[in-house]
């Protein structure tokens, strides 16, 4: 696990947590998990972390705390209507929240979403 990127996930949302886990664990990097401040707070005490993936809502929080490269998940959300039924979807964009976070941690592939 040493030689793979270190990336610390804090999403409230328990789906979005496993599911971001399973892609990142999938591409390559060692995954950290927390759904509360406090349990990334906990984390943040192993250190060792090359980016912090998370939500809009907390970046402000998780900016106070540490002061890491940071990958906002939402960056990758595409929400377009149905011009047909006018039905609003969402559409997670994969390739390019990976693209990101590889970026975050200088490991290459620019995307979007990311800050430092």
């Amino acid at each position: 696990m040493a030689d793979r990127l270190q990336v610390l996930v804090c999403l409230s949302n328990p789906r979005g947590l496993l599911l971001v886990n399973e892609i990142l664990t999938r591409e390559g990097f060692a995954v950290t998990t927390a759904s509360t401040l406090g349990k990334f707070e906990d984390a943040m005490r192993l250190g060792g972390f090359r980016a912090i993936v998370t939500a809009t809502e907390a970046i402000g929080a998780i900016r106070e705390i540490m002061r890491l490269s940071v990958v906002n998940i939402r960056a990758s959300i595409r929400g377009w209507v149905d011009a047909q039924t006018g039905d609003r979807s969402c559409l997670f964009d994969r390739a390019a929240f990976v693209a990101g976070l590889r970026s975050a941690t200088g490991s290459g592939l620019v995307g979007p979403g990311t800050s430092r």
